[in-house]
Formats: C-alpha cells, structure tokens, sequence
C-alpha cells in the first residue's frame, strides 16, 4: 500500500518499506528496522543515509545511538512544493540554454501500459492558463479503467485550476466525463478510426490503446496548426 505514491517520489521498494514502518512505528534503530522488514542491516544502514539526503527521515540519538523517524507527510509534501516552485523559476533561464530551434521538430515515442502518465504530464506543464485542448477518438470509458484514479483527479484539477478547456469528438455512444471545462460533440465511428488524436499547444499526441498502448507525441507548430483545421473540419460536422 501506497509503494506506488512513494516510487514517485524516487524511493524503491525497500525504501518505501522503511518509511512506512517507520511512520507506523514512530522510531526505530536501524537494527530494528532489519528485523522487522528481514532485511540485511548494512543494507538498512544504506538505505537510511540515502533516505536522509533524500529528506524523508530524519535521525536522532537516543541512549548513545542513532535512531530514526519518518518525516510527517505533509510536511514532506510541502517540502516537495518548495522544490517544484523553486526549479519553475529557473525554468524560463533553463530554457534559454535550449539549442533548439522554434522550428525544430521532434518526435517522441512510448509505449506501455502507463504512457498517459507521459500525456497528461506533458499537456498541464506545456499550456498557459485559458488554454484548449482539442481531442478526437478518445474512448473515454476506457480512460477512466485505464487510468489510476489519482493521476485522473490531478488532471481534472490542474485542467480547472488553469481554466484549461477541452472541445472533444467521440464516437456516437461514447461514455462523457462531466465537467464544465468539456464540450463534446459525436460522429459516426466510421468518420474517427482507431486513433485517438490530442491536439494541444504546439504538440500534437497520437494515443493507440491496445497491450501495450503506444503515444506518439509530435512537437511542431505548423503540425500541430495543421491538425487543428483538420479537427475544425470535423467539428463543424459532429452533433452536440
């Protein structure tokens, strides 16, 4: 439980385990530790300084010896705030030191079953506020079972928080996510295929779900203008 959330924040396996014992025990040695979890002490010992310079335990001496204790989560969530705020204001020096032209295309490819995670990351830090984003094909059921409930709701939320807005065409029958940010509109299947399309910004994301689901992200302004006279096309055609 929750091994998952706590690999996001780049801790492996027998990390997360530690910090989880930890926070259910409160302090422990870290002869304690190995015990509990059946691990090898100088592993522990390791994993204990790595966790320290990751900022997620702390140590104390009690008795003459080093124990350590789990750092409360939401100050370890608050602690990850202050990172992200402080790189986002060395983003625009950070991009300056890009060799790469406006102009430049480039093509990136993932596949596996979690390659959304890529999507949505690459949509909510690509876009400026009142920003669109246009869809075509996307098979909204399969979404919603598809994507974990978390990174779902931190879409929705960043979507709102930006007044980010969508304009979707689905095939007729589709499942539709209520939401005051989305507009939808249907065509006859026959007129999409299978190939979700996801215009936004200067990138355009071509999404084959399938085992495993392939993304094909293509980042060009005149591709992704292209595309959008393509979708408006469509728009005109589709019903409300």
């Amino acid at each position: 439980m929750f091994e998952k959330e706590l690999a996001e924040l780049g801790l492996t396996d027998n990390e997360s385990k530690i910090y989880l014992l930890l926070l259910q025990e409160g302090t422990l040695n870290p002869s304690d530790i190995a015990k509990k979890l059946g691990l090898h002490r100088g592993y522990v010992y390791d994993a204990l300084e790595r966790m320290q310079e990751k900022e997620v335990v702390s140590s104390i001496l009690q008795q003459h010896k080093k124990h350590y204790q789990a750092i409360n989560p939401k100050q370890l969530a608050e602690q990850l705030r202050f990172r992200l705020d402080h790189f986002e204001q060395a983003v625009p020096d950070l991009l300056k030191l890009s060799s790469a032209s406006s102009e430049e295309t480039t093509i990136e490819l993932h596949k596996g079953r979690r390659v959304y995670r890529t999507l949505i990351k690459d949509i909510t830090t690509s876009l400026e506020k009142n920003s669109e984003v246009l869809l075509i094909g996307i098979d909204e059921r399969t979404l919603v079972e598809e994507i974990e409930p978390i990174y779902m709701k931190q879409y929705l939320t960043r979507v709102k928080e930006l007044k980010i807005y969508e304009r979707i065409i689905v095939p007729n029958g589709t499942m539709r996510l209520k939401s005051a940010n989305f507009v939808y509109r249907h065509l006859d299947p026959s007129y999409i295929g299978n190939t979700a399309q996801i215009i936004y910004g200067e990138s355009v994301a071509l999404f084959i779900m399938g085992n495993p689901h392939y993304l094909m992200v293509i980042h060009n302004k005149k591709t992704a203008d292209t595309y959008r006279k393509q979708f408006e096309l469509l728009w005109k055609c589709a019903m409300p």
